[in-house]
């Protein structure tokens, strides 16, 4: 499923995965997010991260969901506020979409990087 800009001149065409990339990318330079999970797969190739961001289209706008394992003593509530915050203005600043949430739900903490 593709996600779809028209205008007079044509239209452009923006996959999933290209979204979840960009999301991915942010995601990446956190440290204190260790992995991603998917299902069952946890990913901690951050290469990979890509493959565990969730995006749903919705009348509103953009809806990107992540399964995040942080680690043990890291401020949830700020590192989450961050990350949301992160994602949302990369992925609007290149795609020209509106997020309207990024959902994250901390499925592990963990002591080990």
């Amino acid at each position: 499923m593709k996600t779809m800009h028209e205008n007079v001149k044509g239209s452009i065409n923006i996959s999933h995965r290209a979204i979840a990339k960009i999301a991915s990318s942010v995601i990446q330079t956190i440290r204190e997010v260790t992995a991603l999970v998917d299902g069952r797969n946890k990913r901690t190739d951050k290469k990979k991260f890509y493959k565990a961001v969730g995006i749903r289209i919705e009348e509103s706008g953009l809806l990107i969901d992540l399964h995040t394992v942080v680690l043990l003593g890291t401020p949830l509530h700020l590192l989450m506020k961050i990350l949301q915050m992160n994602v949302k203005q990369e992925v609007e600043r290149l795609t020209g979409l509106v997020v309207t949430k990024v959902n994250i739900d901390i499925v592990e903490v963990t002591s080990v990087i």
